[in-house]
């Protein structure tokens, strides 16, 4: 079917709830689940490792950095312009942009050292908390756990109670999947304790992808992948929605329904370009009274839509497929009416 369009949602999501706000905005859906595997790749060693991994890198791109401001010209890099060769503010500000774009892969590695130090911290605040031996109840787990009150200049409260307990949470994981804590209905146990710098614990596989495997094994960092089951929901749409649907409304509830924003730009766009189709062929039929699809195809590819924008127009080059498709499922919806090998509409 030609004038079907889909969205795939991945996750665990309300499918009665998505199919009542796409009903009342007048685009039926059917909704088909199925499963697909998820690859996550973390980077994994131990703290003092993985700490002296992006310290590395770091201080490797800021040397680097003072290298290209020292190179006479920065030809070797072809900068776009050089400083001290700019001739207005403009040029200047182009040479600085390209600079801090160049060099800012340094920069991604800031929020994955902070995270290896906030999670290092914590551990070592809790070993200091709990002895060996010390059986924790749930209470005062979640008093441990309770964000501390700092906040670091130009963010956000709430961003920085949100960071705490994440990393707080991932602090007590690494204590558990290192051995030195054992979880057990509504108490955790404390089973021992080591110098927090050898304590192994993962950080998401972007901290270290750009980083070449001679240097991660340099020190003792793996890329490990852990793939897992992921529920995926197919929502499919068939001509009603395409034609009828009220996109608007969709627009304004979308974030409340769990969808990919760009799952749903490239739906949206979907619907938006048949749509342009279809009312184009309807014109056309309107206009030569009945056409056969070998027809319709050469004017609809003869002639450019009028674009959204002024001086602005939409090229077709559609195939003899798909309008027949496209002519059939408007049969299909009582738009158009079929005689022989010819359409016309109604």
């Amino acid at each position: 079917m030609v004038l079907e369009e889909m969205i795939i949602i991945r996750g665990l999501i309300d499918g009665p709830e998505i199919a009542r706000a796409f009903r009342e905005a007048g685009m039926p859906t059917r909704i088909t689940q199925t499963v697909t595997l998820d690859g996550r790749v973390a980077a994994k060693g131990t703290i003092g490792d993985i700490r002296a991994l992006l310290k590395g890198e770091m201080a490797r791109i800021e040397k680097l950095r003072k290298e290209f401001l020292a190179e006479e010209e920065g030809e070797e890099f072809d900068a776009p312009e050089d400083k001290e060769g700019a001739d207005d503010r403009e040029d200047e500000e182009d040479a600085d942009d390209w600079e801090d774009e160049y060099f800012d892969t340094g920069h991604l590695y800031d929020p994955y050292l902070d995270m290896t130090e906030c999670i290092a911290e914590d551990i070592a605040r809790f070993m200091e908390k709990y002895r060996p031996g010390n059986v924790i109840s749930m209470a005062d787990l979640k008093e441990w756990m309770a964000p501390l009150a700092d906040v670091a200049p130009g963010e956000e409260r709430s961003d920085a109670l949100a960071k705490s307990i994440l990393y707080k949470m991932t602090a007590l994981s690494m204590l558990d999947q290192n051995g030195l804590i054992e979880i057990v209905g509504e108490t955790v146990t404390v089973k021992g304790h080591m110098d927090p710098e050898d304590i192994i614990i993962t950080i998401p596989g972007e901290a270290a992808e750009e980083i070449i495997p001679e240097t991660l094994k340099e020190h003792n960092v793996t890329m490990a992948v852990t793939v897992t089951p992921v529920p995926e929901h197919l929502l499919i749409f068939g001509p009603e929605a395409i034609i009828d649907g009220d996109l608007d409304m969709i627009d304004e509830i979308i974030d409340d329904l769990g969808i990919d924003e760009e799952e749903y730009i490239s739906f949206r766009a979907g619907v938006s370009m048949k749509r342009a189709v279809i009312a184009r062929t309807l014109e056309i039929l309107e206009e030569r009274g009945t056409l056969t699809p070998e027809e319709a195809l050469e004017t609809l590819n003869g002639t450019p839509l009028e674009g959204t924008e002024e001086a602005y127009s939409i090229s077709l080059e559609l195939t003899s497929e798909f309008v027949k498709g496209l002519l059939n499922d408007l049969k299909k919806v009582g738009l158009v009416r079929k005689k022989g090998e010819k359409f016309r509409a109604i």
